[in-house]
């Protein structure tokens, strides 16, 4: 059941059988056939199908969740009889713009298993994170992907594909997500980072006329702006996000931009340490 519930965290993730199939090395048919299985087995969809897209379900967005608490935990035991030789320390790089959180999960969980490693953990601009990998003063850095090519000594890892959605108080009555932007102020997210330059290219491609009064990289800022009925937002949206009180997120189906998450490391052979944590890292980024 292990194999089936990280196809189906790689499927939640993408929300693409295809592009699921291409990522764990599989055929498409053997994809859906693993799908099926747990349908079957918990007695619920968890997707949407319409013709060949798929969308995860209400209850496989909850099944996700314990999916990847699940692995983990298997993760865990296979690596009981080994503790002892992870330790050391880390030097970890997080984009001033966000991603801590998924950070936060990961050490917390990785910590209770491999007690002998210290984090450092320093928050930064990408440009300047990719800087300091290509001095060696990190180990790794988790940052939007780079616009442009990596140097040969570096290599990207995705860790998450992030859709855009519209971010406002839970209050808001049922309007079409166009309708919000005109009405309600907007909380422009105002992102230097790699990814930063997507929302203001929507808004125009939409030739929507908004009332800005605020821009901030801060999704946290934003987040509690929105709580308090400040405006709206439209942010890129990962898990983490969903236990926010008082805010809503309602999906743009004509924002088809992603942002792309990961995780950068020098192609270098890696400590065990490190590829310890990126195993955590990247199951619970998916």
């Amino acid at each position: 059941m292990i194999p089936e519930l990280r196809t189906f965290l790689v499927a939640g993730q993408l929300e693409n059988f295809a592009a699921t199939a291409e990522r764990v090395g599989l055929t498409q048919s053997a994809i859906s056939a693993q799908i099926r299985r747990l349908e079957q087995d918990f007695g619920y969809a968890l997707f949407e199908r319409t013709g060949r897209s798929v969308k995860l379900s209400r209850a496989g967005i909850v099944a996700m969740e314990q999916a990847r608490e699940i692995v983990a935990r298997y993760e865990r035991m296979r690596d009981i009889a080994r503790n002892e030789a992870v330790k050391g320390d880390l030097e970890i790089g997080v984009a001033a713009t966000g991603h801590a959180s998924l950070l936060a999960l990961a050490m917390e969980e990785f910590l209770k298993v491999f007690s002998e490693v210290h984090f450092s953990v320093a928050v930064d601009r990408e440009q300047a994170l990719l800087a300091r990998l290509e001095e060696g003063a990190l180990d790794m850095a988790i940052m939007a992907r780079p616009a442009a090519h990596l140097m040969q000594t570096l290599e990207w890892r995705l860790l998450q594909v992030q859709p855009y959605v519209l971010a406002v108080p839970e209050n808001t009555g049922p309007l079409p997500w166009r309708q919000i932007l005109q009405t309600y102020p907007l909380i422009r997210y105002a992102c230097r980072s790699f990814a930063g330059d997507k929302v203001d290219a929507f808004l125009k491609s939409q030739n929507l006329i908004v009332h800005d009064i605020a821009q901030t990289e801060e999704i946290s800022l934003i987040l509690d702006m929105v709580a308090k009925e400040a405006g709206v937002a439209i942010i890129p949206f990962s898990t983490p996000l969903s236990g926010q009180e008082n805010v809503r997120f309602i999906s743009i189906p004509e924002f088809v931009e992603k942002k792309e998450v990961g995780i950068v490391t020098p192609r270098k052979k890696k400590n065990i340490a490190l590829k310890k944590f990126l195993d955590f890292l990247t199951d619970f980024g998916r």
